[in-house]
C-alpha cells in the first residue's frame, strides 16, 4: 500500500496531541468532492480543516497530518450516537480521521473500498485499535446535523475488506474448465475489482482454494487463481459449486 505525503497548512491541524491522548478510533467521512480538492481545501490556511487521510476513487491514498497530531476533522459534536464517545473531549485528540473521494450518494468502486480497508487495517494495528462498529465509525454519529459519510457506505462492508478479517480462502486445489471467457478480478472476489487477466472459454485453470465473494446470478463462490492469486466467479466454471462449500 503506497501513501503520498501532501500534508495541510499548519493552522488546519495541531502538532501533537494532548498529553495522555492517542488515536482509539477511525472516523469515515466523504470529502463531497475530489480528491484533488481535499488537497486543496487542507492546505488553505483559512479553511480551519483537515483530515489525517484521503482515499481517491482509484484507489490513491494522500496523507495530509500525522497520526501523531491532531486534525480538524471531528470536533463538532451533536446528538453523538456513538456508544464510545468521550463527553466534554474533543473527539480530535482520540481519533484519526479518513476523508473518501465523491459525493454522498456516490457508489464506492472496489478500489476505493479496499484501499480504505487496507489503510484502516494499517491504521488499527499500529494503535492496538479493535476492529469493529464501535471502532471505526461514521462521522454523523459525531455531529447528527451531517450526513456524512453519505448514504452508500457501509461500516460492515469496510470491515469484512480488512486484510485477515474477511471471509478467507479455504484451502481446496482444483482444476477448472471456464466455460466462457472470464475476467480474473484483482484484490477482490467482486465484479467492481480492477481485472488483472481475461482468459479464453475452455482455458483449464488450478485454483488453490475458493472463497465467499459477490454473489452473480446467485453464485456467491469465487476461485483463486493459483498462478497469478486472482479471483475469477465459480459459476463461469465447470464447478459453479466448490466440493463442500456452503454458505
Amino acid at each position: 500500500m503506497q501513501v503520498e505525503w501532501i500534508g495541510a497548512a499548519a493552522e488546519n491541524f495541531r502538532t501533537g496531541r494532548p498529553a495522555n491522548f492517542v488515536p482509539q478510533a477511525i472516523v469515515v467521512h466523504i470529502i463531497v468532492g475530489s480528491l484533488g480538492s481535499a488537497d486543496a481545501h487542507f492546505n488553505d490556511p483559512q479553511a480551519s480543516v483537515s483530515a489525517h487521510y484521503g482515499v481517491g476513487k482509484d484507489g490513491r491514498i494522500h496523507q495530509y497530518v500525522h497520526e501523531t497530531d491532531t486534525a480538524f476533522h471531528a470536533g463538532i459534536v451533536v446528538r453523538p450516537t456513538w456508544s464510545l464517545i468521550k463527553p466534554g473531549v474533543n473527539p480530535n485528540f482520540y481519533t484519526v480521521g479518513i476523508e473518501h473521494e465523491g459525493q454522498p450518494d456516490d457508489i464506492w468502486p472496489e478500489t476505493q473500498m479496499s484501499a480504505s480497508a487496507a489503510l484502516i487495517g494499517e491504521v488499527a494495528a499500529r494503535w492496538n485499535i479493535p476492529l469493529d462498529t464501535d471502532h471505526l465509525i461514521m462521522h454523523r454519529q459525531i455531529r447528527a446535523t451531517k450526513t456524512c459519510p453519505g448514504s452508500f457506505i457501509q461500516i460492515s462492508e469496510l470491515l469484512k475488506r480488512i486484510p485477515g478479517t474477511g471471509p478467507q480462502l479455504v484451502a481446496a486445489p482444483v482444476s477448472l474448465t471456464l466455460l466462457f471467457n472470464l475476467n480474473l478480478r484483482d484484490g477482490a472476489a467482486s465484479t467492481t475489482a480492477p481485472i488483472g487477466r481475461v482468459l479464453p472459454a475452455g482455458t483449464v485453470v488450478s485454483a488453490t482454494g475458493y472463497i465467499l465473494g459477490e454473489p452473480v446470478h446467485g453464485i456467491p463462490w469465487w476461485y483463486c487463481d493459483s498462478v497469478t492469486g486472482f479471483f475469477f466467479w465459480a459459476g463461469g466454471t465447470n464447478i459453479p459449486t466448490p466440493r463442500g462449500a456452503s454458505v
